[in-house]
């Protein structure tokens, strides 16, 4: 039988350590993660968090590896309705071509200035404002808020801030 993708069922926070032994084991696996960010004591965090958690892809020979991966450690089962269901290679494509180098799908917020947004977080969290346009720092945006007829502006995150209609 030819390689094919499955998606493969892991323990609970156990899907680096499966992933880990199939590489090493010679099996091509994929497991994306996506970029989020987080406020801890005053400081924007960026994490990685996997996007699909406790699964990952991995295509290989299911007649020849199918006992190495169903009992390999941290692996709780393969997908499927009785017998182990492949991934169809356009599905990985997709998925690979939301992702970078690194395997990571990172948020491209578009904002234009004049966007209607609301602060999803931080002390300013459910404020509207009005985006005006992106600082020099990456990731930061500068937004006009509403505020009883004044308007000041705030630098914020771009993870901070969502459009509203």
């Amino acid at each position: 039988m030819m390689n094919a993708w499955y998606v493969i069922h892991t323990k609970h926070k156990k899907d680096e350590e499966v992933a880990s032994f199939l590489r090493m084991k010679g099996l091509e696996i994929f497991q994306p993660f996506l970029e989020t960010f987080s406020q801890r004591n005053g400081k924007m965090e960026k994490d990685l968090k996997p996007l699909f958690p406790n699964y990952i892809f991995g295509r290989f020979d299911l007649d020849r590896d199918y006992s190495l991966v169903r009992w390999a450690r941290g692996v709780k089962k393969l997908l499927g309705f009785g017998y182990p269901a492949t991934v169809s290679e356009d599905v990985i494509e997709v998925i690979k071509n939301r992702t970078d180098t690194d395997g990571i799908v990172r948020r491209n917020p578009v904002f234009e200035p004049n966007d209607r947004v609301r602060i999803r977080s931080g002390p300013l969290k459910d404020l509207l404002g009005v985006f005006e346009r992106w600082t020099s720092e990456c990731d930061r945006v500068k937004i006009l808020l509403n505020l009883l007829g004044y308007q000041p502006s705030a630098e914020l995150h771009f993870s901070m801030i969502e459009k509203v209609a």
